[in-house]
């Protein structure tokens, strides 16, 4: 499956080849998507029960449900490093197929295992990077808008189209970024970032291209997750609705609902997408070293 030569990213045979590897492991693979989606449940759960606890004892206030979620942070944060862990697992399983190389489940988790907190550290790296370059323009385009309001609308308007654009690029170029962490050896979470910014260095619009495809053909799973998060509106009128939205953990339940259907739906997406990325990064992987270059 290994790709030896130098042709640019294809669109069809990537999409193809991540569904060979979907199908050909789905069971393994959907196994650590449901830890993944587990762990990710494990504090909304908590933060349910805990809550009905804590509302049968005392009067529900805006700063009880403050101090629950400070309780319940550091739960948070292990839980998002264990559903990364089991994320990456797939991808590294995926890559080992791809390379003739297969891993067991237990090899790719011990392998994996070490880098855990690399991983969240990464994705914390990620977010941080996105808000340096969001929180500047939004405060800029909102002194603008105070001091020259026709210019301030412009400039909105350039950005509502920009910004998009500039972060399909962006997202391109940093979406492998787990890849050289959890294969290759002695990375940090800043190093690998780099390496998946190498590596795409002349492929972002076909990585655009590849995710946009594949979007459209799982759109009948984000369809269905549409319409089972609607299921509680079909069978409530508007005076059901004024009565529920009178109990103080209604919001929480309904919260509670719909994430715990976008991450069940996620256990058949999630072992797509890290396939998609792991024949990403390999072809990618592959081009640099024909290329004779640093890889």
């Amino acid at each position: 499956m290994t790709n030896n030569s130098i042709e640019p990213l294809n669109i069809g045979n990537t999409i193809n080849t991540a569904f060979r590897l979907y199908r050909d492991r789905f069971q393994t693979y959907v196994f650590f998507a449901v830890r993944a989606c587990l762990w990710s449940l494990l504090p909304l759960i908590l933060q349910l029960i805990l809550s009905q606890l804590l509302y049968q004892t005392i009067t529900p206030e805006q700063g009880s449900d403050i101090g629950l979620r400070l309780f319940l942070f550091p739960v948070q944060i292990f839980s998002a490093a264990k559903s990364l862990f089991n994320s990456a697992v797939i991808s590294r399983l995926a890559f080992q197929d791809i390379i003739y190389q297969p891993e067991t489940s237990g090899q790719a988790e011990k392998k994996v295992k070490p880098k855990m907190w690399r991983l969240w550290w990464m994705q914390v790296l990620i977010f941080l990077l996105g808000a340096a370059i969001i929180l500047p323009i939004t405060l800029s385009l909102g002194l603008v808008s105070g001091v020259i309001p026709i210019l301030g609308v412009l400039l909105i308007l350039l950005a509502s189209f920009c910004l998009p654009v500039f972060f399909l690029w962006l997202s391109a170029r940093i979406c492998i970024a787990e890849l050289p962490l959890v294969i290759e050896d002695n990375l940090g979470s800043w190093q690998a970032i780099k390496r998946g910014w190498h590596l795409t260095k002349n492929s972002a619009w076909r990585i655009v291209g590849v995710i946009f495809i594949a979007s459209l053909l799982i759109i009948p799973v984000y369809i269905l997750s549409v319409a089972l998060a609607s299921i509680p509106f079909w069978f409530n009128s508007s005076e059901d609705w004024q009565t529920l939205a009178e109990n103080p953990l209604f919001f929480q339940q309904m919260a509670m609902f719909l994430t715990t259907i976008f991450l069940l739906l996620n256990i058949l997406l999630v072992p797509f997408w890290q396939s998609l990325k792991s024949v990403i990064y390999n072809h990618l992987l592959d081009q640099k070293k024909n290329d004779g270059g640093e890889y």
